[in-house]
């Protein structure tokens, strides 16, 4: 492992992370971008044969201002069908005010079809517009020196202790290619339909990940995973909470998150930091009130819990995933300890498995494993 970290991943640490102490880093939340880009492309198109084409953007534009501006319209109407003979008269000698009213009336019993499309189309670029500004809500700090991991979601706070785990920490933080996902404890789907993300469930996805994913899916080349950032920064986290780290590699990450970003990175996050993050990412609670949280799960919950449970991504396209079933499923404590894992901590607790549980289908061992890609002769991670 080389200690100092290269000026590529120097960029990545402040595109992920920032330094909220001596010990702690923040990671936040990105999502959903290349659902954007997808949906973003679409309606280019529709924008450019809507508003740009020239045999359907002075019908558009028209009905525009029928829809939101219906005087302009019948004036615009008026003008069409004024008399060459007399300007306060139309064709069929109807008076302008005459003309006006029937304007009115037409579009309120004839061009209500009209209309509706106009703000259909209308509140589909608004929705999307928005959707891109979104914020990003999710904020989760790793501390090395106490071994937690903690977040503060919709006035709830959720910590994890890493040396209650039952399995390596790198099967804590599941690799796809496209993303990096994992769940700070406790796990829980709060509501019935369980297939969208709710809670603690983090997830960073940024074009370093997907782009590449993309990529790999329209070239069915699968060399092109390689390019995903995701599994560095998976590294990133073992690294970083691993006290067996070298201290000079840690300080090489600080050090990183200390440095002022380049012109380069401040016009990125400008430009394209609202694709993977909306207009912002909100911020955890002042450091008092979670400190008060951390002190109160530690008097009240800690005692209580003895392992956690883990859970795996649905990585086999056999399996049947449901509304309720989720895209995680949860490996209870019973259930690893059938399994053999009944040491907690784990004894490798920092070391990547040969064999990891989030291997196979699509997303194969993927940065999950030791040795990506190269699996071991026992299928299990006890060896």
């Amino acid at each position: 492992m080389q200690n100092e970290l290269t000026k590529k991943e120097q960029r990545l640490m402040r595109r992920w992370f920032r330094k909220t102490g001596e010990n702690t880093i923040e990671l936040k939340e990105k999502r959903w971008g290349w659902i954007k880009i997808i949906l973003g492309i679409i309606l280019m198109g529709g924008i450019y044969y809507n508003f740009i084409d020239l045999n359907h953007k002075e019908w558009t534009w028209r009905n525009v201002e029928l829809t939101f501006q219906p005087d302009k319209w019948a004036e615009k109407q008026y003008e069409y069908e004024v008399s060459d003979e007399d300007p306060n008269l139309t064709r069929w000698g109807e008076t302008k005010e005459e003309f006006l009213i029937s304007m009115k009336e037409h579009r309120r019993e004839k061009a209500s079809l009209i209309i509706g499309y106009i703000y259909i189309l209308t509140s589909l670029y608004f929705s999307f517009f928005l959707y891109c500004l979104w914020p990003a809500k999710r904020r989760v700090r790793f501390d090395r020196k106490r071994s937690i991991i903690y977040t503060y979601v919709n006035k709830k706070f959720y910590l994890t202790e890493v040396n209650k785990l039952m399995r390596p920490f790198p099967e804590y933080i599941i690799n796809t290619g496209a993303m990096v996902i994992f769940w700070v404890h406790p796990y829980e789907y709060p509501h019935k339909i369980n297939i969208f993300r709710r809670g603690s469930q983090m997830m960073v996805s940024d074009y370093t990940m997907w782009l590449p994913m993309l990529g790999m899916i329209f070239t069915l080349n699968q060399n092109l995973y390689k390019r995903s950032s995701a599994a560095t920064l998976k590294r990133f986290l073992v690294d970083f909470m691993n006290p067996d780290t070298p201290p000079e590699r840690i300080a090489s990450m600080m050090k990183a998150l200390e440095t002022r970003p380049s012109i380069c990175e401040y016009l990125e996050k400008i430009l394209f930091g609202w694709i993977d993050s909306g207009l912002y990412c909100r911020g955890l609670p002042k450091d008092e009130v979670l400190e008060t949280e951390i002190e109160k799960y530690f008097t009240e919950q800690a005692p209580k819990i003895k392992a956690l449970p883990s859970c795996s991504m649905r990585a086999d396209p056999s399996e049947k995933t449901t509304l309720k079933s989720g895209f995680l499923t949860i490996e209870t404590v019973e259930l690893n300890r059938a399994l053999g894992f009944k040491r907690v901590p784990y004894k490798n607790l920092y070391e990547y498995p040969k064999r990891s549980m989030h291997s196979g289908g699509f997303i194969g061992g993927w940065g999950n494993e030791l040795e990506d890609g190269k699996y071991s002769e026992k299928d299990d991670l006890l060896s």
